[in-house]
């Protein structure tokens, strides 16, 4: 393995998922074509290359900062005028990240944290623009004919160190804005409420920071969030109680995400006289993220408009705007409330798979009662298991027919044998096997491939599992769990590299991933000698307040095998004693169970006899 400084530029198709949908055919022969007339050969002129393709980005690596800013440059313009002949809402654009960083090489794959970095800004940057790093744009300077716009200093997911981040515009640019990117819907033929018009800032106009330190409380793990009094403007007096009733209705309706930690009403109706300002509201209440709304009477219409505000960062995370038939105002809040929570639960939570999730499980109330069976699901633990139960199993009674009933009740017997409920491990997993392909005999979905193809693994099926897992992933490219158990399914039948990229994926569509997720990808980053990612992340779980029960043993054993494997053997046994502190009972069988079904025997026996060396016991 070889190690060195790079310029690394990390690109990302915007709403490809959505894209997919709308024209899966089209969309990717294009994205083919621009790949291969437009990208690559830009690329290749500025002596850079395509290291990593993803199913909608890529990363790619250059000699120089400059060179890699001028082939974004090139390929941003001319995609947008390659697109220009598309509708609206169906041109492929691309989001850009540049970082200067230290990389690691090993064969024809490159990871660290210099790719890390580059992947995390990439998000920040707008549909078709490009954001560098501070490293990066103290190397470039004036050397490229683009100004540079600072976005303030972040601090990015799993990333120690806090880095500026700069918004790339065209050269002369004085005081650039962020623009709203329209998206064109069709309009919804319903008795009582027409949309006319839906628009979203996906990265709107900076506003005030507010330093967590400063808030009067602790700001929770999850994504915690308060919602202002909407406000009435125009209209007369005897109307606000409308801009009162969305309010209320709005709180209720995000009430029900069980991984969002959301202020009452009660409270938030005290501010209804304050003019506070979303940054006020975030040091009072102790949250991240603050919604603001308006509603316009007009007629027989409302125009109502909600905005997010991420105040950690300082900045708009989106925005939306409806015009509503006012003959059903009960209607109308419902609509506002739903809308809210759907493009909150997308980009703080589980991200674009909840608009698949909706039409899967048969609306919203289904999708509610689903998601609450899911936090429960997720702890892995006796109880949260008897808790899923009952609720799927309601859900599921309700709905024997529905394909995702049937997917649920599998993931239930899969799930028992795992944390020892089962009597028989056997027949419970012949009935998970029976309720997945039942799921997929009444409808073809991805993630109803992913149990199957968990339950294929075996040491005479891993090319099956495999397969099944690849055929997840094409079916339900945007999914985060698709993605995530899909890798978990290709690392453990043999593909860590394969596997990992994935499950990586899966972490990044999902902002509020599952506490499962970071041990199957530490594993798969340790036997790929990638330590400092997977110390990180390692770290990141112990520091939280994860639920998966089993998820800080985990981290504790990946720390201490990794301590072992670089010779770091005082490490190796504090960590090995932290691992017996948050677990007793852990020991060699504990540890070969929790390997039990990889491909690699002789990789998890090193594993194991890494935390062994470092003091866990035999038996």
């Amino acid at each position: 393995m070889e190690r060195r400084l790079a310029a690394i530029l990390a690109a990302d198709m915007v709403g490809f998922s959505r894209l997919i949908e709308l024209d899966e055919t089209g969309i990717l022969a294009r994205q083919k074509q621009h790949r291969g007339e437009l990208i690559e050969p830009s690329f290749a002129k500025l002596n850079g290359r395509i290291i990593k393709l993803t199913g909608d980005g890529l990363i790619a690596e250059f000699n120089s900062v400059v060179e890699a800013m001028q082939a974004a440059v090139q390929v941003q313009k001319e995609m947008a005028a390659r697109e220009a002949g598309q509708a609206e809402d169906r041109r492929i654009r691309y989001r850009m990240a540049i970082h200067l960083g230290d990389i690691v090489l090993d064969e024809d794959d490159i990871y660290g944290d210099g790719v890390n970095i580059a992947a995390r800004l990439e998000p920040m940057a707008e549909p078709g623009g490009i954001v560098v790093s501070g490293t990066a744009h103290d190397m470039l300077k004036s050397q490229v004919a683009v100004d540079y716009h600072l976005l303030g200093t972040k601090k990015l997911k799993n990333i120690a160190r806090p880095d500026r981040v700069f918004q790339v515009v065209p050269a002369g640019t004085k005081r650039p804005r962020r623009r709203p990117k329209a998206l064109v819907i069709s309009v919804l033929a319903v008795a009582l409420i027409a949309i006319v018009a839906v628009s979203f800032l996906w990265i709107g106009p900076d506003i005030a920071q507010v330093d967590p330190e400063e808030m009067a409380l602790e700001l929770p793990r999850e994504p915690s969030i308060a919602v202002l009094p909407f406000e009435m403007r125009g209209g007369t007096s005897d109307q606000r109680w409308m801009a009162d009733a969305i309010t209320e209705s709005t709180i209720a309706t995000l009430s029900y995400a069980p991984d969002m930690v959301v202020i009452a009403y009660s409270t938030m109706s005290g501010y209804a006289d304050r003019d506070a300002t979303p940054a006020q509201a975030a040091r009072d209440l102790g949250v991240r993220y603050v919604l603001t709304g308006s509603i316009l009477p007009s007629g027989d219409q409302l125009r109502v408009t909600a905005e997010l505000a991420d105040v950690v960062d300082g900045k708009q995370i989106w925005s939306i705007q409806k015009d509503l038939a006012t003959d059903d105002l009960i209607a109308v809040q419902d609509e506002i409330a739903r809308s809210v929570f759907e493009e909150l639960s997308a980009s703080l939570t589980v991200g674009e798979t909840i608009r698949s999730w909706i039409s899967y499980v048969g609306g919203f109330e289904n999708y509610v009662t689903v998601i609450n069976g899911r936090a429960e699901f997720q702890k892995f633990s006796p109880e949260g298991h008897a808790n899923a139960e009952r609720i799927w199993g309601e859900f599921y009674e309700e709905h024997p027919d529905l394909a995702f009933a049937n997917y649920l009740m599998g993931y239930l017997y899969w799930q028992k044998p795992i944390i020892g409920l089962s009597s028989d491990p056997a027949a419970d997993r012949a009935t998970a096997r029976q309720y997945a392909e039942r799921a997929l005999e009444i409808e073809e979905f991805g993630d109803a491939y992913t149990l199957a193809a968990l339950l294929t693994l075996s040491p005479d099926r891993y090319d099956e599992a495999i397969a099944l897992a690849d055929k997840a992933v094409a079916l339900s490219p945007g999914s985060a769990d698709a993605n995530s158990l899909a890798g978990v399914v290709k690392s453990i039948a043999g593909q860590a590299r394969e596997g990992l990229e994935l499950m990586e994926r899966g972490m990044r569509l999902e902002p509020d991933y599952p506490g499962w997720l970071p041990e199957s990808i530490n594993f798969a980053r340790i036997e790929l000698g990638r330590y400092e990612d997977a110390k990180q992340l390692a770290k990141a779980v112990l520091d939280s307040d994860v639920e998966d029960v089993r998820a800080k043993p985990d981290a504790a054993a990946a720390l201490t095998a990794i301590a072992v494997f670089e010779g770091d053997m005082a490490e190796a046994q504090a960590r090995a004693a932290e691992l017996l502190a948050l677990y007793p009972a852990a020991n060699a069988a504990w540890a070969r169970k929790r390997r039990a079904g990889y491909k690699d025997k002789d990789f998890s026996e090193k594993y194991v006899n890494a935390l062994i060396k470092a003091g866990l016991p035999e038996n």
